[in-house]
């Protein structure tokens, strides 16, 4: 969300004052302390509420969910100045301990159950019905957004659909993915029944019912459904309500973030509205000293990856990554030593050159660079994969003409006349090239089920570009492991296969 800060509603300190009238002192049923039974009593606390989850959604994709979904890939290197934390990721040589996985954990539940308040919350509030539905419609792609990132990092997870107020309310066992899935499944459809298809003023930047049916279609697609995933993707094709963006770069341009004909659902940051609560992916990817603030030079783009791309694929050189030396939008040429150039070439994927507080005044928590959940060129690739498996097309589009405008776009030459096997490589490779950073990566592998190959991939390549830093191997399960924090104080819970 772009507008409004969220109203806290929790944790609000009443100054007491004493005074001989003790009786009033006690009063069972204070009326100037604010708790979840006497909250929800208007239309303004409702909108409170819901704002409350796209804050948490804010802060559970704020820094460890791409250290799984990104720095846990074959996509990126651990550069010399990253933490432990980042070179185990990075090596997937992490296990069920690791601080990143519990915050996943942690962070997707905090936001699921913030979502399940408003669900049994708001739909007794006397308000306007039509407003009542939109944000019940919000709550649902909130929760159903959350359950998915858990499902498909973890596999079987407790499966709560109520606001949980006690410790006791969170030590279940764990769900059957397929019961998972069900709820994911009625969510999504319910917030794109319920949800407006665009937004005005202030509200630009809340959950559509195109953001609803964009990730229905990514999760018929995980789940191998290929004929919902290309019914539904064709669908939100065939309504014209999403282009590409002539300049794939401006996917990542602060002035039209979540404005953009291209955007469909951004995590929105701002540093300077909302002090203390910018993003931090900018700087962690770009190389060490680059000038205009903070830059930690932390991660590289593997050079196995940087050589996918042709020298006319804009993403490539000058858009996904940069290499010393290089000249800046400023006409300042700038050099660098950290990471080193052996790691492969440095991120500049998320500097937005004509954002003057990107380029002049960078720093921890200030950045208004939006993490991207969804976007058209994801749906084109969605519907191009589905189609090609099988799934039926629309009138409106071939699968060779949707990944071919994916490909145009990015400067390279159309495909046509593939196989089914070749076109499949040539969707995963574009999608590969396309989202770097993006979220997508380790989710992509492991519904291939290619996550382990890709690993072993990875660290043979380690091997030669960085002797040392860890051994060949490959990975334990297509799964992450749930958090040993977790299991500790929820007998209730077992660990997946293959981790400790």
């Amino acid at each position: 969300m772009r507008r409004t800060k969220p109203v806290l509603v929790l944790g609000v300190l009443a100054a007491l004052v004493f005074t001989p009238a003790c009786e009033s002192f006690l009063d069972p049923s204070p009326s100037d302390v604010i708790t979840s039974e006497n909250f929800y009593k208007t239309a303004s606390d409702a909108v409170a509420a819901v704002n409350a989850v796209y804050e948490a959604a804010k802060w559970s994709y704020w820094l460890g969910f791409w250290y799984v979904s990104d720095i846990a890939t074959d996509d990126i290197i651990a550069a010399p100045r990253f933490g432990s934390d980042g070179h185990r990721m990075s090596n997937y040589t992490f296990n069920a301990s690791e601080g990143t996985i519990s915050g996943v954990w942690g962070g997707f539940y905090w936001m699921l159950n913030r979502a399940n308040a408003v669900l049994d919350r708001v739909p007794p509030i006397t308000m306007d019905p039509t407003l009542r539905t939109r944000l019940l419609g919000e709550a649902h792609f909130m929760r159903a957004l959350a359950y998915f990132n858990l499902v498909r990092s973890f596999g079987d997870v407790p499966l709560l659909e109520h606001e949980v107020t006690s410790l006791e309310g969170v030590r279940v066992s764990r769900t059957p993915v397929e019961d998972v899935y069900a709820l994911i499944l009625s969510d999504l459809q319910q917030a794109a029944a319920g949800l407006p298809s665009s937004y005005s003023g202030i509200e630009v930047g809340r959950v559509t019912s195109g953001a609803a049916q964009a990730l229905l279609a990514k999760v018929y697609l995980t789940r191998q459904d290929w004929a919902n995933a290309a019914q539904t993707s064709g669908q939100l094709i065939t309504t014209g309500r999403y282009a590409l963006l002539p300049n794939w770069k401006d996917c990542f341009k602060i002035a039209t973030k979540v404005t953009n004909s291209e955007s469909i659902f951004e995590i929105n940051y701002d540093g300077t509205l909302d002090p203390g609560a910018g993003s931090v992916h900018t700087l962690f990817s770009l190389p060490s000293g680059f000038p205009g603030g903070d830059a930690y030079g932390l991660m590289t783009v593997a050079p196995s990856l940087a050589g996918l791309f042709a020298a006319a694929d804009t993403r490539g050189l000058k858009g996904t990554f940069i290499t010393s030396p290089y000249v800046d939008a400023l006409g300042e040429t700038v050099t660098w030593s950290d990471p080193p150039a052996a790691l492969g070439p440095a991120f500049n994927k998320y500097l937005d050159e004509t954002d003057f507080q990107n380029m002049h005044t960078r720093a921890w928590v200030a950045q208004a660079n939006d993490w991207i959940i969804l976007r058209y060129a994801d749906v084109l690739l969605m519907y191009a994969e589905a189609v090609n498996e099988g799934g039926a097309p629309v009138a409106a589009m071939t699968a060779e003409q949707a990944l071919n405008a994916v490909r145009t776009r990015a400067g390279i030459g159309a495909v046509s006349g593939l196989s089914a096997a070749a076109f499949r490589d040539s969707v995963r490779l574009e999608r590969r090239r396309e989202f770097v950073f993006e979220g997508q990566r380790w989710f992509d592998l492991s519904r291939w089920a290619i996550l382990d190959a890709a690993i072993r991939a990875k660290t043979a390549e380690l091997a030669t570009i960085s002797p040392g830093e860890t051994d060949l191997h490959g990975v334990p399960s297509d799964l992450l492991p749930l958090p040993q924090s977790e299991l500790n104080v929820n007998p209730k819970l077992t660990q997946n296969p293959g981790w400790f």
